[in-house]
């Protein structure tokens, strides 16, 4: 592959909540000069754009509107990341509060505003050059990418290591708890009528249960090396 076609590379990564998607994506865009997109973000956004404008989050007429005005914004970051703009601003650390997951949550599962945000991550795989992070990307957003990977781990596993990140953090984490959520997460996603999470049919299904974030990444360094 010319180096001008790499340039173009999309690489879709889907796969389970807590499965560390973001950490492999923004190694594998640095290691290739690919930007790296957690998809994410733009639902969150979505859900702080409803709930800062006091949208009824029932009301899927206004929330599928206010998703058609979203002027979005990207920048890449040293990283490789793309911080995401909405209507100008950077949100930053006001994308993980609470109720903007809630509003997030809500939003995102109204299919016409859904669909408005799908469109620009179509647009943006399109483009290449870009690792995509997500629920659907392998098998709606970038249906086209010659690397797909899903990345999936037991919810045991998962709720295991988000305990020990909120500890490390110095936070009080109740494993109980977090597993249920966990496993709810993955039958919402894994059960929705709009593109419900499912690895594609081409894709590379990695278990990340008893690996390491470094084996991880070398695992789909691997699959990337394959096709460059």
């Amino acid at each position: 592959m010319t180096d001008a076609k790499k340039a173009l590379m999309t690489i879709a990564i889907d796969g389970t909540a807590g499965v560390g998607k973001s950490s492999v994506g923004k190694a594998v865009a640095l290691k290739y000069g690919l930007s790296f997109l957690s998809t994410g973000q733009m639902y969150r956004c979505l859900g702080w754009k409803a709930l800062s404008s006091g949208i009824d989050m029932d009301d899927a007429e206004a929330v599928t509107r206010a998703a058609k005005n979203i002027v979005w914004g990207f920048e890449r970051q040293p990283d490789s990341s793309l911080k995401v703009l909405i209507d100008g601003q950077y949100l930053g650390d006001k994308l993980q509060l609470e109720e903007v997951g809630r509003a997030a949550s809500k939003t995102s599962a109204i299919p016409e505003a859904r669909s408005v945000i799908m469109q620009k991550q179509i647009d943006l795989g399109k483009k290449g050059g870009i690792v995509m992070e997500g629920r659907d990307i392998g098998t709606v957003i970038c249906p086209d990418a010659p690397v797909k990977i899903y990345l999936t781990a037991a919810p045991e596993a998962r709720a295991a290591r988000r305990v020990k990140q909120l500890e490390e953090q110095g936070e009080k984490a109740d494993y109980e708890n977090i597993l249920a959520s966990i496993i709810s997460r993955d039958e919402r996603d894994s059960n929705r009528a709009v593109s419900p999470l499912k690895p594609a049919e081409d894709a590379i299904i990695i278990d990340t249960s008893a690996l390491n974030l470094e084996q991880v990444i070398d695992k789909v360094l691997e699959a990337v090396a394959k096709v460059w």
